[in-house]
């Protein structure tokens, strides 16, 4: 018989196309990984180094405030332990706090910028209107049932946030000078706010650290000379208004303390003394003799010098080397940050720190005149502690975004 051709199609029995049919693969459902959740809420290993440090400070900072504020609190209270019970509640609120923002996505706060600064903005205007007044000054505000806070404090953050934001937004358009205009304006702002509480010491901490995100963002060095001249030039104007007369006379008692050793010159010269009285070694924690209603201020901007007295030399540089590691740690974190928005964040926060650190040991030890600058999670104040934290768990954030692998 002929054979049959290859070409003709013949069809398979209907059973035998049943046996060779494959079965259809079910696609199983796809199981979200924790990686995936992780990378969605922020989860990732955070920056040990920096946890661990703010947690020394935060411990450091109690204990030097206990030692500090007790005979204030017997005096003043009859409850020695009056400071030292309120610190320890809202750290512990600030801890919970940092340790909350520190899983919160950092890039959602670019959303609100505008947002955000015009809250911290408004918080300056309220004060001009409802503020406290303390030592010819209206910085403060009144919250029912906590206490008195300086709205200056969020209009900080509220600032490095809007300003890393729109530096990041604008990209090489930085680089010239309509595109400074807007970060002019928006400081000036600030400033003219400040200047009428009056508040120079946050007009200065401000200015640098608008500075320092304008300098990473890529601003022309060249740019910092007109800049600075007008700085000066503005301040040279208001040094002659009246409503800067406090910060002549702080100038002329800061070129001599003892030029009114009964007054304005009192707190600089026990502070002076303080420190000197400490020597190497120091006193012994618990056993200064200035913070014997000596020293006014000794649980708040003073601090410094009550620690000196009663831990010497040794301690100074132990609390300085803890404050350096911290503004290091900061910079690591800017330096490695996933995007230009988190390193201009983080810049801003740890210059924030770096600044207000160095100015507090500068008042205290007489190097510049006396300001309102704290010393951040060591001096006296809930609310300021409680910030303070939440700035350094946007920090934390960012360092979970880190692109090296250490």
């Amino acid at each position: 018989m002929p054979k049959k051709s290859s070409l003709i199609y013949e069809p398979k029995p209907i059973n035998q196309q049943k046996q060779n049919r494959k079965p259809a693969k079910t696609q199983k459902p796809k199981n979200v990984t924790q990686s995936e959740i992780s990378n969605k809420l922020q989860i990732k290993k955070i920056d040990l180094a920096t946890l661990v440090i703010i947690f020394v400070l935060i411990v450091v900072g109690l204990i030097a405030l206990f030692s500090a504020s007790y005979p204030t609190g017997l005096y003043r209270f009859n409850d020695p332990l009056r400071f030292i019970k309120n610190q320890t509640i809202f750290a512990i609120m600030g801890i919970c706090a940092m340790l909350f923002i520190s899983v919160i996505d950092y890039h959602i706060y670019g959303r609100f910028y505008k947002l955000i600064y015009c809250f911290g903005v408004g918080l300056l205007a309220l004060v001009l209107l409802v503020g406290v007044e303390h030592n010819k000054s209206t910085r403060w505000l009144q919250i029912p049932f906590v206490g008195e806070f300086q709205p200056s404090e969020i209009t900080k953050i509220a600032m490095i946030i809007a300003f890393s934001y729109y530096a990041a937004k604008m990209g090489d358009k930085i680089r010239t000078y309509r595109g400074l205009l807007p970060f002019i304006g928006a400081f000036a702002v600030i400033a003219g706010f400040l200047a009428l509480q009056p508040h120079m010491s946050a007009i200065v901490i401000m200015f640098i650290i608008a500075l320092s995100i304008l300098f990473v963002a890529g601003i022309k060095i060249w740019y910092f000379f007109p800049i600075g001249a007008a700085g000066i030039g503005a301040f040279a104007v208001a040094y002659q208004l009246p409503i800067f007369n406090h910060v002549r006379e702080r100038i002329a008692v800061w070129l001599d303390p003892f030029i009114d050793l009964q007054d304005k010159g009192y707190q600089a010269a026990n502070s002076f003394v303080a420190i000197g009285s400490g020597g190497f070694w120091g006193l012994g924690l618990g056993q200064g003799r200035h913070k014997q209603l000596y020293l006014p201020e000794a649980q708040n901007d003073f601090i410094f010098s009550a620690w000196c007295e009663e831990m010497g030399f040794v301690g100074a540089v132990l609390l300085m080397i803890l404050f350096g590691y911290l503004i290091y740690r900061g910079y690591v974190i800017a330096k490695n940050a996933k995007d230009k928005f988190g390193c201009l964040i983080a810049v801003g926060i740890t210059t924030q720190f770096a600044v207000q650190t160095l100015m507090n040991l500068f008042v205290v030890t007489g190097v510049m005149p006396v300001t309102g600058a704290s010393l951040p999670l060591f001096s006296y104040g809930g609310t300021a502690l409680i910030i303070q934290l939440c700035e350094l768990g946007i920090l934390l954030n960012i360092s979970r975004t880190m692109t090296h692998k250490n």
